[in-house]
């Protein structure tokens, strides 16, 4: 049996209609509140989560369809061509698109997996690789080249594996060797390695890669497979902290029409005089930015922070109705995910033949119960190069815990060469970074797309010395900063 129901608002009630009767209308105020969660029939998606242990709607459900105004139900009832093409979602079930692959899971399970549904491992198992790694390696004198190795494994001798060692320049390899090593299991040896210490070359880092690797072919992997690694920064840096001299030129600093425009030779920027926002870097006759920095405390919440199970064991110090109970209700109480900017002061001066610009802001929660003291200052080079000082001091009421803290830039779209030199080449956090090596790496804003089955934040790259966003050509930006940094593009 079919039945026809409408729910309606109209922006001081809320009412319902069933089969024709109408329900009482129960006065009601104010906008719709955009929460976190999606537009569900049948099921409320804040309460019938994973931990869900009552009966949700089993009904066979047609002719979905959400509208910005108030219709009536026997219009809605005998819907026109007209009328569907009105609507903000309009779902009738007439269409089977067929080979059409994605992925999916039931109500109750959970996407804790560490391969996805095709058997690709996920980005993480390369952490849990490292985290259970038989052989450890750890360095005891850098300039006596001297390690030790532990053998983890409890029956096998190390001997079986190929130990193989790289000393590395950067990403260069400037020596490397292979080591006899026999250790019984469950032992411990100190290895020297007979590498020379190389005269430190101005700006590079060196590093030692030991690696462990399969002699012999098994059932499982080839010959060279890698079962275990570590790799040890080596203090001969030599860091002057100076950039290559690019061309120098006279700049020309001009404020009209609420902007302050900074030319150089071949190349222009461009800054917001009302709210310090950097909004053009002309390059080349080329724009390179939609928006410069601004700040930034938010990331999608990842799986476990919407789990209902993380809630009890979360600090959360903010609670309300609406945005259920998981480990990221505590970010949507606080208001950080829509915060409102505030611009206090902008100024600048020439300074030995740079700009100097200084700009302040202040981004207010959204219960208006908290802050970030937002300053920023930018000193534009006369060969083009920008160095910016950013400092973030919260106030007021803020959340137990921040999902992220640093600058959101707007890049144009033709930059979706990535260069990076930092850990990789898959996707890293804090909380799962030693099983990625440090390195010099090359991708695509396309490439670094996770398909997680629950929507979250992705991609990120940790402990960067710089960043690279490129065109095909090579042409683009470089980022870099005077501690390590993470990045992800989308």
């Amino acid at each position: 049996n079919w039945h026809h129901v409408t729910a309606c608002y109209d922006g001081s009630a809320i009412w319902i209609n069933v089969d024709g009767f109408e329900s009482q209308h129960k006065p009601v105020t104010g906008h719709i509140r955009n929460t976190p969660f999606p537009v569900n029939i049948g099921r409320n998606a804040e309460i019938h989560g994973q931990e869900t242990s009552v009966y949700i709607c089993d009904a066979i459900i047609d002719q979905v369809g959400i509208f910005g105004n108030v219709l009536s139900p026997e219009i809605l009832q005998n819907a026109s061509l007209a009328l569907k093409e009105k609507p903000l979602l309009w779902l009738d079930f007439e269409q089977i698109n067929e080979g059409i692959e994605y992925f999916s899971y039931g109500i109750g399970a959970r996407t804790y997996g560490a391969v996805w549904p095709y058997r690709k491992p996920q980005p993480e198992m390369w952490q849990i690789k490292k985290s259970a790694q038989p052989v450890k390696t750890s360095l005891v004198s850098a300039d006596e080249g001297e390690i030790e190795i532990h053998n983890r494994y409890l029956f096998s001798n190390v001997k079986k594996l190929q130990t193989c060692w790289f000393l590395k320049s950067d990403n260069k390899i400037i020596q490397e060797g292979e080591l006899n090593v026999d250790i019984e299991p469950g032992e411990k040896k100190i290895i020297k390695i007979p590498y020379s210490k190389p005269g430190p070359d101005k700006g590079k880092e060196y590093r030692l890669l030991v690696s462990y690797r399969l002699k012999n072919p098994e059932i499982w992997a080839d010959r060279g497979f890698e079962i275990a690694w570590d790799q040890f920064y080596l203090p001969w840096s030599y860091m002057d902290g100076k950039k290559p001299a690019l061309q120098v030129s006279e700049l020309n600093v001009e404020e009209t029409g609420g902007k302050l425009l900074i030319k150089g030779n071949d190349f222009e920027y461009s800054f917001n005089t009302k709210d310090g926002i950097l909004e053009s870097m002309i390059s080349g006759g080329r724009e390179l930015i939609k928006r410069g920095p601004v700040l930034n405390t938010w990331r999608a919440p990842l799986a476990n922070e919407t789990d209902e199970w993380t809630y009890q064991a979360s600090n959360n110090k903010h609670y309300t109705e609406g945005y259920g109970r998981t480990a990221a209700t505590e970010w949507y109480s606080s208001g950080i995910d829509r915060m409102k900017l505030h611009p206090e002061y902008f100024r600048w001066k020439k300074d030995a033949g740079s700009v100097i610009i200084e700009a302040g802001n202040v981004y207010t929660t959204r219960t208006g119960n908290g802050a970030f003291i937002n300053r920023y200052r930018y000193k534009v080079g006369s060969d083009g190069l920008l160095t910016i000082e950013n400092t973030i001091i919260p106030d007021g009421q803020m959340p137990a815990w921040l999902p992220r803290i640093g600058q959101e830039w707007i890049l144009d779209k033709s930059l979706d060469q990535v260069s990076w030199y930092g850990r990789g080449p898959q996707e890293n956090y804090p909380d799962r970074k030693s099983g990625y090596k440090v390195d010099i790496y090359e991708s695509t804003v396309g490439k670094m797309y996770e398909p997680y089955l629950i929507p979250q934040d992705y991609g990120l790259r940790t402990d960067n010395r710089w960043v690279r966003m490129t065109d095909q050509a090579g042409s683009g930006m470089e980022f870099s900063g005077n501690e390590l940094f993470n990045f992800n593009v989308h």
